[in-house]
């Protein structure tokens, strides 16, 4: 079963989400929080696999809340709850350790979906996600990426594994991870998601 927990200040939100996914099979709700500071005394605890989290709240706001949930628990993946389009609050997630992003008004199949998939690492972005990037500033790709980098970008973007990219570009699972170390490194990202969101913003895939 994978655990998940819901942290919004919202109480319509907590109970739509907790309804969608107490009723989805292979996940349970072990809790649902209105602050920061209640979640993170509970997944200190618990551990749940996931944590879905509100960019804006009062008090400890979403980044913050990500940041010291990932510190109280390494191996619960956050993914933000957002209805909003700003490229700061999203970057300010992405640094703190959020996976991914889900808009309040995806389809409840949607977001069972996302929380099974991030219980394994794998990145989300969901619904409009992709529009929370600021693409005023686009680099030279042509002087930054190589012609493989450029390729493993656009298979991250389209969110596969790291065998799945192994198999496509004819590379070992190993070369690829360096691969992929070497783009986080390149691009300023400190994740999967962060690489999706700046292959968007560089018009890669």
């Amino acid at each position: 079963m994978t655990r998940v927990v819901i942290v919004d200040d919202d109480p319509f939100v907590r109970t739509m989400l907790a309804n969608c996914l107490g009723a989805a099979s292979g996940l349970v709700v072990r809790g649902t929080y209105e602050s920061g500071a209640e979640a993170i005394d509970a997944v200190a605890t618990d551990r749940p696999h996931v944590a879905l989290v509100d960019v804006v709240m009062p008090g400890l706001d979403g980044p913050e809340t990500t940041r010291r949930l990932r510190a109280a628990s390494p191996q619960t993946q956050v993914l933000a709850l957002t209805s909003l389009t700003d490229p700061r609050a999203a970057a300010a997630m992405l640094s703190a350790g959020a996976l991914g992003f889900l808009p309040k008004d995806l389809a409840p199949e949607a977001i069972i979906h996302a929380v099974h998939t991030a219980r394994h690492g794998i990145a989300i972005l969901a619904g409009a996600s992709a529009g929370l990037i600021d693409r005023r500033h686009r680099p030279d790709v042509g002087e930054l990426l190589s012609p493989t980098e450029r390729q493993i970008l656009s298979l991250i973007r389209e969110g596969r594994t790291t065998e799945q990219i192994a198999r496509a570009v004819y590379l070992s699972p190993s070369t690829v991870k360096y691969h992929v170390t070497a783009l986080m490194e390149k691009l300023g990202a400190t994740n999967r998601v962060a690489l999706a969101i700046r292959a968007v913003e560089l018009g890669i895939g």
